[in-house]
């Protein structure tokens, strides 16, 4: 036994023995091949020399190169130095404030946790000093010029002070509104610049979060990393321990492999059941690590359910709420409709029947008055009947004087009407030349203002797109600096991934030489660790406070400057916003004046036509007059036929009984004479006379040919009114179709999108042709949305028609008018678009602040009432 214990002893020396040889070798040679070269270290991207020999991966030298807020803030910077150009630096005005807009932004880097890798017995640099940190960097700003500001004031003074002639109102109109144009432009001018001071802070303070997330991501990533390299080396060393384990164990089962077979056995199966329950472990914790995952993850997607559904039903309710809000709104300004619908029918209806009721009296006075005439004539009738022959001649006479008399009032009567009728045609001409005058001037005047307004719009379009194109310019350059960045960057991590995987596979060569030395060196090792932890947390801990102590001097300073920027910035804005005022009250006493000018002009126009129709109702009166009297005269005429004809009939009726008695009286004769006379011989009989009256031609009854036949009289039917009306002249045949978009009044700061767009609904609206020979469509209850009117030609060819929208025209403060001129309508076009309740019209620019053009369409804001509205491209 004593033998077999010292052969195993000789035996452990010499592999000790060759193992010793075979590390003094390797470090030997590892020793030279660092000592003459240079290592890239990847978690602080820079190169070193080493001049020792180290044991583990985590005995890297970081605190040589340099300190841990370097060495997060060292890529940082280098990136943002390397991309931003350096500009010279401006002389600083002290008067003007600084324009966040026009500095680039420098992104700071943020302090980062060290890496906890300490060498074993390195000769270590002393640590860089923190440089301090530079002063607020200042920049030139653009100061407004006083000097234009004087010289406006200075001719506007020297206007002012010159003698002016009498102005025109329609150059004062446009005056005014050139004025109030150029206000604007500059408010707007105003808002850009405190929109893009407010962009540049933003912006700043976006990068700021940004570099300071990136850095405590690349402080994270630093700590995982050294958490996977410490795991990793502990299950190193578990494995060479299980390794020298096995290696013992291997020994002994050889040593004594006659004798312990069976024990040799029992400890494989033993260590393979060990493994496999291992395994099995292994195996169930990290089912049991997925099984907790997916519980976290299926909690986490349930609670984001459950605030969104919360966040849903609010909303929801949120809608509900308002819908319920607006349909009662709705329902009473329906109700309040009805009722004034009703009361207006109540009065037409009144005003109908006693129209009726005057009209039905005054046919009953007229039958009474018939009646009478008819009894008198039938009176006459009897008396002249029984006067006829004594008193023929002298009726003759009278009636053909009377008729003589009515005839000449007849024409005397038709004379002065036709004398009345030429002087009202031409007072008529006269006032329509007037009326033709006025409107010339108008339509110049007109004409002249849209021309300078289109003039101004089209200045401030391409101001506009002069801007646009320079931001665009702008934002592209920053596009390109920003891809420029991130390719350098990634350039730099793919440079950083390369030497990372060339330093694992270096690191993964050495392993295998430290494992034999590893067992030997823990120890030592660890008593080294433990002592560079405690020197490295101590620097760690005095560089930290430097940094600390140096921001908030720093953001001390920082604050102040900004706080200085913030009050001036106030200030400004304090000064706009009371020159904006003055330019709002300004634009409402306009808009007041223009809206008593329009007030005063339509009551002139109401008067007008009041006139025109009192006139009209006068001509219509004379007309019914002269209408009723040619039918009392055409009345008188036919009784006089009729009685006429009785009396040829009642002359005709004696004559034959006078013939009768003649015949009688001779056949008496004859008879008395027979017997004297031959037998069969004839008698001549005298034929008797026929009367006169046969051969006259007989009168026909009703209205002559040179009589004018009798006026047809129709029902008067009322005006329709409703909330908008579109008022066509002329143009013949239009068929006019009304579309709908809903737009509700709470979602105006947004504009639609294309498929909200698209969703139109066609109504039918009431349409009207007015005696003026105009047709008119009326949509009599409006809702929240968008009013498109379409007009198709018949026949599908082209017609010109001239167009009024009327907005509301029923109330006294809400009404409008807005004259659309005369279009050309070739097939299907659209005629106008109006936002209703407020009653915007599209082609109205000056219910605008401004105008956008993209590849989809057209967009029209409006500043102060924070309308967005968007039309798309067909």
């Amino acid at each position: 036994m004593e033998d077999y214990v010292l052969l195993t002893r000789k035996v452990s020396r010499c592999e000790i023995a060759w193992s010793i040889f075979g590390s003094l070798a390797v470090h030997s040679l590892l020793f030279l091949v660092l000592t003459s070269s240079s290592l890239f270290i990847p978690q602080t991207g820079t190169k070193a020399r080493f001049d020792i020999l180290w044991f583990t991966p985590s005995s890297l030298p970081m605190a040589a190169s340099a300190t841990p807020d370097e060495q997060s803030a060292q890529p940082l910077a280098q990136s943002a130095a390397e991309t931003l150009p350096r500009q010279p630096e401006a002389p600083v005005s002290m008067e003007a404030p600084v324009d966040a807009a026009d500095v680039p932004d420098e992104p700071q880097a943020e302090p980062a946790p060290d890496a906890m890798t300490v060498p074993a017995s390195a000769k270590t640099s002393p640590p860089r000093q923190n440089m301090p940190p530079k002063g607020p960097r200042q920049t030139a700003a653009l100061v407004p010029d006083a000097k234009e500001d004087q010289e406006e004031d200075d001719a506007s003074a020297e206007e002012e002070a010159a003698p002016e002639p009498q102005p025109d109102p329609a150059e004062q109109a446009a005056r005014v509104q050139e004025e109030a144009e150029r206000k604007r432009q500059e408010a707007l001018k105003e808002e850009r610049q405190r929109q893009a001071a407010e962009d540049a802070k933003r912006r700043k303070a976006a990068e700021k979060a940004e570099a300071q997330r990136k850095a405590a991501e690349a402080a994270q990533l630093k700590a995982e990393q050294e958490k996977a390299a410490k795991e990793k080396a502990e299950q190193e060393r578990l494995v060479a321990e299980k390794a020298r384990r096995e290696k013992l164990a291997l020994e002994r089962e050889q040593a004594a492999a006659a004798k312990a077979e069976l024990q040799r056995r029992a400890a494989e199966a033993k260590r393979a059941e060990q493994e496999l329950r291992a395994k099995r472990q292994a195996e169930l914790d990290r089912k049991a690590a997925e099984r907790s995952r997916q519980d976290r993850l299926s909690r986490d997607r349930d609670k984001a359910a459950a605030e969104k559904v919360e966040m849903e039903r609010r909303a929801a309710a949120e809608r509900a709420q308002q819908e319920l809000q607006e349909r009662m709104e709705a329902e009473r300004e329906r109700v309040a409709l009805q009722r004034a619908v009703a009361e207006k029918q109540a009065r037409e209806r009144a005003l109908l029947a006693a129209e009726k009721a005057e009209q039905e009296r005054e046919a009953a006075a007229e039958r009474k008055r018939e009646a009478e005439l008819a009894a008198q004539e039938r009176r006459q009738a009897e008396l002249e009947k029984k006067a006829a022959h004594r008193a023929e001649a002298e009726r003759q006479a009278r009636e053909r004087e009377r008729l003589a008399a009515e005839k000449a009032e007849q024409r005397r009567q038709e004379a002065a009407e036709k004398k009345q009728v030429a002087e009202q045609a031409a007072q008529e001409r006269k006032k329509a030349e007037q009326d033709k005058k006025r409107a010339d001037l108008e339509k110049k005047a007109a004409q002249r203002a849209e021309a300078e307004r289109l003039a101004r719009e089209r200045e401030q379009q391409a101001a506009e797109k002069a801007e646009q194109r320079r931001q665009a310019a702008a934002e592209k350059k920053k596009l390109a600096e920003q891809v420029a960045q991130e390719k350098k960057k990634a350039e730099q991590e793919r440079k950083r991934a390369e030497q990372e995987k060339k330093a694992d596979q270096r690191a993964e060569t050495e392993k295998q030489a430290r494992e034999r030395e590893q067992q030997a060196a823990e120890k030592a090792e660890q008593r080294r660790q433990a002592a560079a932890e405690k020197k490295r947390l101590a620097e760690q801990a005095a560089a930290e406070k430097k940094n600390l102590a140096q921001q908030a001097a720093a953001e001390k300073k920082r604050l102040a400057e900004q706080a200085a920027q913030e009050r001036k910035r106030a200030e400004q804005e304090k000064k706009a916003a009371q020159r904006a005022e003055a330019e709002r009250l300004a634009r409402e006493r306009a808009k007041l004046a223009a809206q008593k000018a329009e007030q005063a002009r339509q009551a002139a126009a109401e008067k007008q036509r009041a006139e025109q129709q009192k006139s009209k109702d006068e001509l219509e009166r004379v007309a019914a007059e002269r209408a009723r009297a040619e039918q009392l005269a055409r009345e008188r005429e036919r009784l006089a036929a009729q009685k006429a004809e009785e009396a040829r009939q009642a002359a005709a009726q004696a004559a034959r009984d006078r013939a009768a008695a003649e015949r009688t009286r001779l056949a008496a004769l004859a008879k008395a004479a027979v017997p004297g006379g031959a037998a069969g011989a004839p008698l001549a009989v005298p034929s008797p006379v026929q009367p006169a009256a046969k051969q006259a031609p007989k009168e026909t009854v009703g209205p002559k040919p040179s009589e004018k036949p009798p006026e047809e009289k129709g029902i008067v039917i009322p005006s329709v009114h409703g909330d908008l009306k579109l008022v066509v002249s002329g143009g013949g045949d239009l068929k006019l179709t009304v579309l709908f978009r809903e737009y509700p009044k709470s979602r105006r700061s947004r504009p639609l999108t294309r498929a909200e767009a698209r969703r139109e609904q066609k109504i039918m609206p009431v349409v009207v042709k007015t005696p003026e020979h105009t047709k008119e469509a009326i949509v009599e209850k409006t809702g929240e949305g968008i009013y498109t009117f379409v007009a198709e030609a018949e026949g599908g060819g082209s017609a010109s028609a001239g167009f009024t929208v009327k907005i509301k025209e029923m109330s006294k403060t809400a009404g409008k008018t807005k004259q659309l001129g005369t279009k050309k309508i070739s097939g299907k076009a659209i005629v106008t678009r109006i936002l209703m309740p407020e009653g915007v019209v599209w082609e109205d620019d000056a219910a605008f602040t401004g105008t956008m053009q993209d590849s989809e369409g057209v967009t029209k804001f409006n500043g102060e009432s924070g309308l967005v509205w968007k039309e798309y491209v067909q």
